[in-house]
């Protein structure tokens, strides 16, 4: 080991670590779990942007004692940086203009069936240049940072032809040379029938497997496919063909599911063991049994929830059975116009019963793994990526504590 690469991170006032929610693997989670060390040091390679060591100041190694290049961080408080694993990060304009319909009485379904809704920004974005919709991003990548994301999920979805959505993914394979932020980019053509295949479901199911799919595979765009199972939008056995295909291609599955209604996409993501399946606020009894047992994890949006007025998912339920629940912004122009993750644990804890250690766990490892990293992040433990969220404060409690408003 050579010591001229390493970095003494010393006195930090907590470090919380996530040790025991990665042995758990992200179930059935306690404070304990968290495994919280005051006056802490961490031993990072830079060479390698690799944590080495982690423990008590008191306790430093001797072979780590004549490290040079040390700081000193008292008054901080140390996390895995966030993780967001749910967003729609790429588009173009706003849905202001629906968000006043809601707050008029109207409901998400029928805005969409009046021409709004997701539709109204596919218009947008199919308008946008590369170049537009690179910046925009940027600037809401710099955003999610400023608030301690270090990883985020970015999916298609807003062009909905061949030409727009390739579009889309190449900018996220741009951005990723413009940010420091790791991009996790995920397909999902799924996300409504365009305009002009309205009435023709199955023509576009099958414009999907057989030309989209081996497109942006080859091209290597995309580490996930995904698809909004939905009244009006895509049956399960629409999606179970588009997963299936998508998995031939050496894509992972992720899954929207249950958010306006029970359908059997929960089923479905549980039967193709996807890795996440998301949204869940009207998921059944049966459906939470089935993901208790299986290693997809439930990715639930709350401030999708409280933006469009609709019932929370039942995150107690869920914990209690002993699945794996992630927390999300579901950042998108329509349903949450929000980066703020940290919020997202504040929402939990008081709307959704989740413990402040369970809304933890939720945007660092579990968020982690729900996009099948939780081996290289999410937990600050030796052999993983030296990404970390500093704030200043006395506790790490602190975070759901103060609305999103740490420094």
């Amino acid at each position: 080991m050579n010591l001229d690469s390493l970095v003494l991170y010393n006195k930090i006032k907590q470090c919380v670590t996530l040790s025991g929610v990665a042995a758990k693997k992200g179930r059935l989670i306690t404070e304990q779990d968290l495994g919280v060390i005051e006056n802490a040091a961490v031993v990072a390679d830079a060479s390698l942007s690799q944590i080495v060591w982690v423990g008590k100041s008191s306790e430093l190694p001797q072979q780590f004692s004549t490290i040079v290049n040390e700081y000193n961080c008292e008054g901080e408080v140390w996390l895995p940086e966030l993780v967001e694993c749910h967003t729609h990060l790429v588009f173009a304009g706003d849905r202001s203009h629906d968000f006043a319909m809601r707050a008029g009485g109207k409901t998400y379904a029928q805005i969409a069936a009046e021409g709004g809704g997701i539709l109204t920004t596919l218009k947008h974005t199919r308008e946008a240049s590369f170049e537009d919709l690179v910046e925009n991003a940027e600037s809401e990548i710099n955003r999610f940072q400023a608030l301690g994301v270090g990883t985020i999920e970015i999916k298609s979805g807003y062009g909905l032809s061949l030409e727009s959505e390739l579009k889309i993914l190449k900018c996220i394979q741009a951005l990723q040379q413009r940010v420091t932020v790791q991009l996790v980019p995920t397909f999902l053509p799924a996300h409504a029938i365009p305009p002009e295949y309205k009435g023709r479901g199955e023509d576009y199911v099958r414009l999907i497997c057989e030309e989209w799919i081996p497109e942006v595979a080859k091209a290597k765009l995309a580490s996930y496919f995904d698809v909004f199972v939905e009244d009006g939008y895509f049956s399960v056995s629409q999606a179970e063909k588009l997963c299936l295909k998508a998995s031939e291609y050496g894509m992972g599955i992720k899954i929207h599911a249950d958010q306006f209604k029970s359908l059997g996409g929960t089923q479905l993501a549980v039967k193709l063991n996807a890795q996440s399946v998301d949204h869940l606020d009207n998921i059944s009894v049966e459906d939470i049994k089935a993901l208790s047992n299986s290693n997809t994890v439930a990715v639930l949006c709350p401030g999708a929830s409280l933006f469009t007025g609709t019932p929370y998912a039942p995150a107690r339920a869920l914990i209690d059975s002993g699945a794996r629940v992630a927390l999300t912004t579901d950042f998108n122009p329509g349903t949450c116009p929000s980066r703020n993750l940290p919020l997202m644990t504040t929402i939990a804890c008081t709307q959704m019963k989740m413990t402040v250690a369970e809304a933890i766990a939720g945007i660092t490892y579990n968020a982690a793994a729900a996009l099948g990293l939780e081996t290289q992040i999410g937990s600050i433990e030796p052999g993983k990526q030296f990404r970390i969220c500093q704030i200043k404060a006395d506790s790490y409690k602190a975070l759901p504590y103060c609305f999103g408003e740490l420094q």
